[in-house]
């Protein structure tokens, strides 16, 4: 554990630099001290939940089959590397990369239920990836059934370490739930080649995609085998090396007169050594992968190196470039990346899939770090809004970009060219037991109301936990806590900032526009039947410290108003506008619940100030609908249906708007 105080000699230290040093985005950083809590992984949780189980079921039974079809060509370039069948390779520099998230996504997928022809058709494609395998452990099928001769001759453009990244996740992840290590097996080999090239005193670059970094830390997890660390850490500290690359000040318009937006150091975040990065800058994917990989060695090495820049950069993103529905990235430099300060429009917003399932693995991680109940209220958004948005009711269409206003044009796709966000979805939807509790040597944080069963070891001793939950459509939450015997340990509960009256903790980017007593939003806690006396309150989290039997029942009770959100004044596509929410759910209005109003919408305004809602269980597979009333400058008025932001495009084709103009 790092000596007390030492972090905050870092930030100081961190701040005094040349003058491309960036200043961090937040003077309070120093107040959050590490916490280094410890992941409990997906593996020991099974989610139970009415709204996550049908989820991850059609997932597996719609969405896996579905892109593994569709990449029918990509499957088909290891046979061709393996010299198993004829033809040339025809597909996208990172097709690779798409196949070994699926495969990831079945070793999730297995965890949950058993599914015999999908694990009988991964093992036969394993064999065929060994197979297409190099005797020297090199792997990468364009330039294996191509030019072998350009191996490694473009790291910025070709892929290959971000490919062998999502082979390395995929290789832990199947031997993790199956037991069978084939794919481990090749993932060790491709390692050990490229450690034999990449490091000091050898190849000192890095790749033009981040993705390796992490999935290095990951197969140092299950191996043991340091080296990987090491790796890892000189693939984050190789970045922004000035031997190596011409900094630029972070001043300078990052993609100005640079049509190829790759080769600019800003759009891969090597402009400046990762530490001393305290703003994010360039591709969204790209950038969070990486903050992901700096938490990850943190969190192995605890040495606050990359804290002040990790705090930096999430304060920066969570105060100045992440829409309502916890979205990132903006396409005002063409690009898939981070845009300026507050420049958030609706219509041609990028929050790409990907970066959102990226955005919420780093938050987790930096809740892990600091023990801030902030970062899980965030991943709660992007949980229920910006990640599930992508994925159609049925499992097997896609979003790429996740817009916040659609003229009707823009739909789900079961594919695309790249591939990306439809092979993440099907590997991350069931995982996400891995966010719903964390833990340290005092006990067990609960950060998520997931339905759930789940075995957690407390202080040598097992505790099974259950949790029953009616999120999102209501705030009722059970947790049943069974420590094998009686046993003394912490319970920590999060208390969401919009039960608290904040819409996001530590962020003035959006706030509700009403006020309401504590009473109407506190949630009510209730102790084995009795009202919990004289609770305590730590960093966001409900604390119990108590000598826990077997049966122990606590109970919360969340009300879930419908509110109206305004975004921060120099966000320019919020401005005399509102957005409806309803606890963790971001709400929109479509076409097909308000024809009258999308034929001329500038005429009407939202009157917010008396919003009613329902459960509707013939609506979308059934949802909580928000009323609201609109008029216009004859008082004409008509009532308006807000469903769910996650559930928009699963009916008919027509327009969409999650900010509307209001009285």
């Amino acid at each position: 554990m790092m000596p007390k105080n030492v972090y905050h000699w870092i930030l100081l230290a961190a701040t005094i630099g040349t003058a491309c040093t960036e200043q961090p985005a937040s003077d309070q950083l120093a107040s959050d001290e590490p916490a280094y809590l410890e992941a409990v992984s997906y593996r020991d949780v099974r989610i139970v939940d009415d709204f996550w189980g049908p989820k991850i079921h059609r997932s597996r039974v719609n969405g896996l089959r579905s892109v593994f079809a569709e990449a029918e060509s990509s499957l088909a370039n290891f046979a061709i590397a393996a010299g198993m069948r004829q033809g040339e390779h025809n597909q996208m520099m990172a097709s690779d990369s798409d196949v070994y998230k699926i495969i990831q996504g079945v070793a999730h997928a297995l965890h949950h239920e058993s599914d015999a022809e999908l694990e009988a058709f991964t093992d036969q494609l394993i064999d065929t990836i060994a197979a297409a395998q190099l005797p020297d452990g090199y792997l990468f099928t364009p330039h294996i059934a191509g030019d072998r001769t350009k191996r490694w001759t473009d790291i910025n453009r070709d892929h290959e370490l971000y490919c062998a990244g999502h082979l390395f996740e995929a290789a832990v992840a199947y031997y993790e739930v199956t037991g069978k290590r084939k794919l481990l097996d090749v993932a060790i080999r491709f390692a050990d080649h490229i450690d034999s090239i990449f490091g000091p005193g050898k190849r000192q670059e890095v790749p033009g995609h981040q993705e390796i970094e992490l999935a290095l830390y990951a197969l140092y997890q299950t191996t043991q085998n340091e080296k990987y660390l090491r790796l890892a850490t000189f693939f984050l500290d190789e970045r922004g090396n000035p031997a190596r690359v011409d900094t630029v000040p972070p001043a300078v318009d990052p993609y100005a007169n640079t049509p190829l937006r790759w080769r600019h150091p800003f759009y891969r975040q090597d402009h400046l050594p990762v530490d001393r990065q305290y703003h994010a800058r360039g591709h969204g994917v790209r950038a969070v992968y990486m903050y992901s990989a700096m938490a990850d060695v943190e969190m192995e090495t605890q040495s606050g190196r990359y804290l002040p820049a990790l705090d930096s950069l999430w304060s920066d993103i969570v105060t100045k470039k992440m829409y309502v529905t916890a979205g990132i990235g903006t396409h005002e430099f063409r690009d898939e990346g981070f845009g300026s300060p507050y420049k958030l429009p609706n219509a041609s917003a990028y929050s790409e899939t990907c970066s959102g399932i990226g955005f919420t693995l780093w938050s987790n991680r930096m809740g892990l770090l600091l023990g801030q109940s902030k970062y899980a209220d965030l991943v709660e958004y992007l949980l229920y809004n910006a990640t599930i948005s992508s994925v159609s009711m049925e499992g097997d269409r896609f979003f790429y970009r996740n817009l916040l206003e659609s003229d009707g044009a823009y739909q789900r796709r079961p594919w695309f060219n790249p591939a990306c966000c439809p092979s993440n979805m099907v590997r991350f939807l069931p995982a996400i037991g891995s966010l719903v509790y964390a833990k340290d040597e005092q006990g067990i944080y609960v950060n998520q109301f997931i339905g759930n069963e789940a075995n957690v070891l407390v202080k040598d001793q097992p505790v099974s936990l259950r949790m029953e939950s009616q999120f999102p459509w209501e705030g009722n939450v059970s947790l049943y806590v069974n420590p094998k015997e009686a046993a003394f340990f912490e319970l920590r509960i999060r208390i969401p900032g919009w039960s608290r009256g904040n819409f996001l903790p530590g962020s003035n980017l959006y706030a509700y526009a009403d006020t309401l007593a504590n009473d109407q939003i506190f949630p009510s806690i209730v102790l084995n039947g009795a009202p919990l006396k004289d609770p305590i309150y730590t960093n966001g989290y409900l604390l119990i410290q108590r000598t826990w039997q077997p049966g122990d029942r606590i109970s919360l009770s969340f009300p879930m108003e419908a509110r109206p959100v305004v975004g921060h004044p120099e966000i320019e596509d919020t401005g005399g506008k509102v957005a409806l929410v309803r606890g963790p759910l971001v709400y929109c209005m479509e076409e097909v619940d308000n024809p009258e109003y999308f034929q001329d919408r500038d005429r009407y305004q939202i009157h917010y100030k008396k919003l009613e809602n329902g459960f509707e269980s013939n609506l979308l597979e059934g949802v909580v609908a928000i009323t609201a009333r609109a008029t216009n400058a004859k008082n004409e008025y008509l009532d308006l249906t807000y469903v769910p932001y996650h559930r928009w495009a699963n009916r008919a084709n027509g327009k969409m708007q999650v900010w509307a103009r209001s009285e």
